[in-house]
């Protein structure tokens, strides 16, 4: 399989061996650096963007062409908010697409005048993220490596990956621990078959029907409920690496995720200057695994499983009188736009039953619709999982 074939391969939303794949071909064009700002220009890119180009015949030669690498709009954020005095990002992305040789002479200058060693992360021929020389490396594919070993010492398999410029998500699954949950109405009433509400698409892209899941869901019948665990991190600075909790629900296989089970924070020792091998960087996350083990581990322990499944049941018994409004405060308290409020209002009243529980299921059911922006899926979860621990926010 070639470079790019495995490249098309991957759409941001796909089963394990896709999301390996991609690591594995990530790997080939990855450069990470340590490098002194003064020995770094900025100038245009042949995209009508800033390039990053190295001072001929200093270090930055050694990991960036002559004619310069483009930057990702994100990376030139964070460049523009390490320099002193730093460069607000709206007019830094404002400057480069009306005035690039103003924001080039900009940039030069401060990287000049008050020089700062910072690391640069460059991906497929652009730089995807500028960061601090603290940083500490956290490898996706270590993560990945280290959440399967987990996952089968507990039994669980993984049930959704996901991967975005900033951000990739590993989602596993117990199917021998779950719990019969009481619908309480709605047209999810009565008997399942599995995945019945959810999103057909969704469901094929990920692969739930190798799971095994189904036998469990429909013998049953009732609304199963099985506990989760999400593995995410972010190598260009776009928060730390979390371990979750979460529910997912048998009869749509909506998700919910809920408290944080570790939280690691990319910060660590100031980083040497020069190019970081896979070593250094494997080295650095040593610490992090360990404790992203245990975490995972207590995602599937049987006493938080039966904590939430409280939770559920007390959300079942709220009662919603004014389905409307209460759709109109999550869309405030979230900040959600019209289109999504007029989605999660259709769903809500269509499908499910008119409880806080039944108004958390169908924001999470908006999760499976967002095929090109798995960011703002995962958000939907989060969401999912903040009304049923907080009623206030359907009030």
């Amino acid at each position: 399989m070639t470079t790019n074939s495995k490249q098309k391969e991957w759409a941001g939303v796909g089963k394990l061996d896709q999301l390996v794949n991609e690591l594995e071909r990530q790997k080939e064009t990855r450069i990470d650096a340590v490098i002194d700002s003064r020995h770094l220009l900025v100038g245009n890119s042949a995209d009508n963007g800033l390039a990053l180009q190295p001072v001929p015949q200093t270090q930055s030669s050694e990991f960036l062409p002559l004619e310069g690498t483009p930057f990702r709009t994100k990376a030139l954020k964070q460049l523009g908010a390490r320099l002193t005095p730093n460069v607000p990002s709206k007019f830094l992305v404002e400057l480069a697409a009306q005035q690039p040789d103003v924001g080039c002479d900009l940039l030069n200058q401060l990287m000049s005048v008050a020089p700062k060693r910072m690391f640069f992360r460059q991906l497929d021929g652009k730089v995807r993220a500028v960061l601090s020389d603290s940083y500490r490396c956290l490898d996706n594919q270590d993560l990945v490596f280290t959440a399967l070993e987990v996952a089968q010492s507990v039994g669980a398999n993984v049930l959704q990956c996901t991967m975005s410029d900033d951000k990739m998500r590993i989602k596993l699954i117990a199917p021998s621990m779950w719990k019969t949950l009481n619908a309480g109405g709605g047209h999810a009433n009565g008997m399942f078959k599995a995945g019945d509400l959810g999103n057909p698409e969704w469901r094929e892209a990920n692969g739930i029907g190798d799971l095994g899941l189904e036998d469990t869901i429909n013998d049953t019948g009732g609304n199963i409920v099985f506990p989760t665990c999400t593995v995410s991190n972010s190598e260009t600075g776009a928060g730390s690496t979390q371990v979750e909790f979460g529910l997912c629900d048998g009869a749509c296989f909506n998700m919910q995720t809920f408290d944080k089970k570790v939280r690691a924070v990319h910060l660590g020792s100031k980083l040497d200057l020069g190019i970081f091998s896979e070593e250094t960087i494997a080295a650095d996350s040593k610490a992090i695994m360990c404790k992203m083990t245990d975490a995972i581990k207590a995602c599937f322990n049987p006493e938080v499983f039966e904590k939430h499944i409280l939770l559920r049941e007390g959300a079942q018994s709220d009662v919603i009188e004014a389905p409307t409004m209460a759709v109109d405060n999550v869309v405030k308290a979230f900040d959600i736009n019209e289109e999504d409020r007029d989605r999660l209002l259709s769903y809500f009243v269509k499908d499910y039953a008119m409880t806080r529980d039944g108004l958390s299921q169908a924001v999470s059911r908006m999760a499976q619709d967002e095929f090109d922006n798995v960011d703002k899926s995962a958000d939907f979860e989060s969401m999912a999982g903040k009304l049923i621990e907080q009623p206030a926010l359907v009030r």
